[in-house]
């Protein structure tokens, strides 16, 4: 993990479950907002970081659940996903008419589940 990924992994586990806006961590960092960008999507697809971005007074807010351990998840951690028994499966990913980056269910699910 690089200096960038260890900085802002500590910003957001400072700030909780109330999140930072996108403009506040590159504030705080002092780190151009490309390179955050980047470094939040490196993190989140190595499972460091679970992120759920949202608008706020129409600037993005990010709330991300820190993974303490580097340990993968289980199937168990599955149960109940609402991707399970949605009708909308078979046309669901990247570049289709539904999308699991849109999905309000899989959000609260995550969310809350």
């Amino acid at each position: 993990m690089n200096d960038v990924a260890a900085q802002i992994l500590s910003a957001l586990r400072a700030a909780g479950s109330a999140g930072l806006f996108i403009d506040e961590l590159v504030d705080r960092l002092g780190i151009d907002s490309k390179t955050v960008t980047i470094t939040l999507e490196q993190l989140t697809s190595e499972g460091l970081v679970l992120q759920t971005q949202e608008l706020k007074d129409n600037r993005p807010i990010v709330r991300a659940q820190v993974e303490n351990s580097h340990e993968g998840r289980g199937l168990s951690d599955l149960n109940g996903c609402p991707c399970f028994h949605c009708l909308k499966i078979d046309r669901c990913g990247l570049r289709q008419p539904d999308s699991p980056a849109t999905c309000r269910e899989l959000e609260e699910w995550m969310r809350f589940g």
